[in-house]
């Protein structure tokens, strides 16, 4: 069969659609690794094609037997629109994602059928089905499958490739953050693919430059340990970024972040979320104390490596106070780069169901779920409130020449030619914010 795997253009962010051809897109593109995994694990007798709409113009007429698209919440009516246009054209059409799996019954009527999660366990059974005509309207979710089994992903498909690259060595988060969408799309928990298996990959990737896109490489210290080991061992010299959690970043042993640095990183991205300790107990994410957070980024520092942060406001507890405190906290701390959200109730979350109940959702215009609209009612501030005073935190930090002092600050820390990743990434925001937010 003729496979067409459609990313959809994106509308929100640092960088999308419309920036396609910019310096911006070409050097702080975020790369795509879920289509590329999609066609890695599909029998090669069967013809595999990628098109990733923030790159390259979607032709309808495309040749295909099976169109696979995947889709984020804010994507949904973009996803809505192509899939319904092909079917138009007679193709069978199949979605899957994060949406699909937490709103199945509002994706269905837009496609010949919907994958529940994770695709590992199912994609092969799908595309039997497909071969015989007889798909089912709905495959998984089903967990139970083999990271050692998934092959590097299908980087020769990727034909808009940016500087830099992205790799994955393991899925799932232990924690249960109310707003997260991660904790309810994978329901395994956390599983490792093969350090030997990642380390390869990584050495088989054009890119000098990559991200590790796990939600936190810190969740199995000991695994992550190894790892670093390894790429020292192979003498893979590339830089990276990855996430990580700031309990365990503040407290583990140097030689962790040591070997950390030695195997290339430049940055860490942690979740601080908020900077008020009663926000973070009443999302459940008591493993971060803010009386920690300044003594983690120097440290982390002192090792030669930057953090980003990231910053969410809106929960119940928050009070119009929060951002002047917040902005306080973020040069206090001497973060390298900072992403500002407002928080957005993602379908499949507790946090989505808990408001619906509370009957305090706004719309459910899923474009608007972006993280930078106010799609429901705070509850210690008006939505105006919430939506003027996150502008004004991204505004106030992201002037140009805060962006110019930080990005020499992160090459004086970082003392690498990758450092221009984290120290980019001020300017890339700063564009994004001013886009977005409208200052």
């Amino acid at each position: 069969m003729k496979i067409l795997l459609v990313f959809p253009r994106i509308e929100h962010g640092a960088i999308i659609h419309s920036d396609r051809g910019s310096w911006s897109s070409i050097l702080f593109g975020y790369p795509i690794i879920t289509l590329p995994h999609l066609a890695a694990i599909t029998p090669r007798h069967h013809e595999v094609k990628i098109i990733n709409e923030n790159y390259e113009d979607l032709d309808f007429n495309e040749p295909a037997d099976l169109v696979g698209i995947t889709s984020y919440t804010m994507t949904a009516p973009r996803v809505y629109e192509l899939a319904d246009e092909f079917r138009r054209r007679g193709r069978k059409v199949i979605l899957g994602g994060y949406h699909p799996t937490a709103m199945p019954d509002e994706a269905k009527p837009h496609a010949d059928c919907i994958v529940l999660g994770e695709a590992e366990a199912i994609w092969p059974e799908l595309l039997k089905d497909a071969e015989k005509g007889k798909l089912k309207p709905f495959y998984g979710p089903n967990p139970n499958f083999d990271m050692a089994a998934i092959p590097p992903i299908r980087r020769d498909l990727i034909r808009q490739n940016p500087i830099a690259g992205a790799v994955q060595s393991t899925r799932g988060c232990p924690n249960q953050c109310e707003f997260c969408a991660i904790a309810s799309f994978c329901k395994h928990g956390v599983k490792q693919r093969p350090i030997k298996n990642v380390v390869e990959e990584i050495q088989q990737m054009p890119n000098r430059v990559f991200a590790i896109h796990d939600p936190s490489i810190t969740v199995n210290p000991s695994y992550a340990r190894e790892l670093f080991k390894e790429l020292i061992k192979q003498k893979v010299h590339k830089g990276w970024v990855a996430n990580g959690n700031a309990n365990v970043l503040g407290k583990i042993d140097d030689e962790f972040l040591d070997l950390a640095y030695k195997a290339g990183c430049v940055e860490w991205f942690v979740g601080f979320e908020s900077v008020s300790q009663e926000s973070l107990n009443g999302i459940k994410k008591t493993v971060n104390k803010v009386e920690d957070f300044k003594q983690m980024i120097k440290r982390v520092h002192k090792h030669g490596m930057a953090i980003q942060g990231g910053i969410i406001f809106g929960f119940d507890q928050d009070t119009p106070d929060i951002f002047d405190a917040t902005l306080e906290k973020m040069y206090e701390w001497e973060l390298d780069a900072v992403e500002v959200n407002i928080l957005t109730p993602y379908p499949g979350t507790p946090l989505f169901d808990r408001l619906e109940r509370e009957e305090r959702l706004l719309t459910k215009d899923w474009k608007r779920y972006n993280q930078v609209e106010v799609v429901f009612k705070p509850k210690n501030m008006t939505e105006k409130e919430l939506f003027e005073g996150t502008r004004k935190v991204a505004k106030r930090f992201y002037t140009m020449p805060n962006v110019i002092i930080r990005a020499l600050r992160t090459f004086a820390i970082v003392k690498r030619v990758s450092a221009v990743l984290p120290a980019g990434t001020n300017y890339s925001f700063r564009l994004y914010y001013k886009r977005d937010f409208k200052f």
